[in-house]
């Protein structure tokens, strides 16, 4: 993510009336920069939220309150574990068990069919959807063949 674009969401949050600390909006950045989801660790032990001495409680109820204003999507592991990415736009996981590797997958045409005949069959009004599939990766069930 840019900058620029990092400016932007700040901005939509705040037009949205999402009160945003610093220690927020540096939670934010860190997400921003990552290449990939982040464990709420990796977040902690940043040098942007070591420097400005945000504390492990700020983090944690930062990535709550992210998670609840849908900016944040959190993929749940094996136990607790947790990593944490921005949510920009809608997208799916491909999670390998064995070497943890986390793949975005974009396929949600056929889904919104699912979410049409859910709808028809039941009433249900479909608002969300969140899909994560487990197993090994191309190069983990070579190896564990």
């Amino acid at each position: 993510m840019s900058k620029q674009e990092l400016v932007n969401l700040i901005k939509s949050l705040k037009e949205q009336g999402c009160r945003l600390s610093g220690g927020r909006e540096l939670v934010l950045s860190v997400l921003a920069k990552a290449s990939g989801p982040l464990r709420a660790l990796d977040i902690l032990q940043s040098p942007a939220l070591k420097k400005a001495g945000v504390n492990r409680a700020t983090v944690y109820r930062s990535l709550s309150f992210l998670e609840k204003s849908g900016v944040l999507e959190v993929l749940r592991l094996d136990g607790d574990e947790r990593l944490y990415h921005l949510n920009l736009h809608h997208h799916h996981h491909l999670v390998c068990t064995a070497c943890k590797k986390i793949q975005a997958v974009h396929f949600c045409d056929s889904l919104r069919r699912e979410e049409a005949q859910i709808a028809a069959a039941t009433g249900f009004k479909v608002q969300r959807h969140v899909l994560e599939f487990y197993g090994l990766c191309k190069n983990c069930a070579a190896i564990l063949k």
